[in-house]
């Protein structure tokens, strides 16, 4: 027996009828199986969190490094990343970017996902990120930074909550308290920013909103 394939037409109708025929029918979010997987006391802690940082390459990309025949760098980003970091910043949570390397390719989509900083080019980058915390008045322990390298380490070792993609070196992982099943460029930042925003009641909000 074949499966029959609904036209979009009769398939757009056939939902509009289960909708009045159940109104309260609606496809729903399961905060819990978002945070199933995390221990109560970290939920906890990610429903404190007020700022979110983060390296890029290995953590918004998958680190991997392209240049065109004119030498331009190219770079990949994850959508599913960007498209949530705008209801981070709605819920309160300040988000941006320290990364090691400078590209135009990192300021151009850091600007279209209007990060509240992003720095470059930064070699030392527990020193930038003392300085950010104070400006932006948000202490040590209520931060998630999230890397993937040994030049993140000195970061990851001071913050409350540090996190790290599936594909980081072990001795990187070793001081995460959270390890993604995400590998870089691959929605690491998106399963991190719903826990942050599922841990508060905020992501199902959204979604009923929708």
């Amino acid at each position: 027996m074949g499966v029959e394939v609904l036209p979009k037409t009769a398939l757009f109708k056939q939902i509009a009828l289960k909708l009045k025929v159940f109104p309260n029918f609606r496809p729903r979010l399961s905060v819990k199986e978002i945070l199933a997987k995390y221990p109560k006391a970290l939920i906890k802690k990610a429903s404190q969190i007020k700022a979110l940082v983060f390296d890029v390459d290995g953590v918004l990309t998958d680190g991997k490094i392209i240049y065109d025949e004119s030498g331009k760098e190219i770079k990949a980003f994850n959508v599913k990343d960007g498209l949530i970091i705008g209801h981070l910043r709605k819920a309160g949570i300040v988000v941006g970017a320290i990364s090691g390397r400078e590209s135009a390719a990192v300021s151009k989509r850091a600007s279209e996902l209007k990060l509240d900083f992003c720095h470059q080019g930064i070699v030392d980058k527990a020193a930038v990120f003392l300085k950010l915390i104070e400006f932006h008045e948000v202490k040590r322990k209520d931060v998630m930074y999230v890397g993937d390298d040994i030049n993140d380490l000195s970061v990851l070792k001071q913050v409350g909550l540090a996190a790290c993609p599936a594909d980081a070196p072990i001795y990187v992982r070793k001081f995460a308290h959270i390890t993604t099943t995400a590998k870089g460029g691959q929605g690491v930042v998106r399963e991190l920013a719903d826990l942050l925003l599922a841990s508060r009641g905020y992501l199902e909000k959204v979604v009923k909103s929708i």
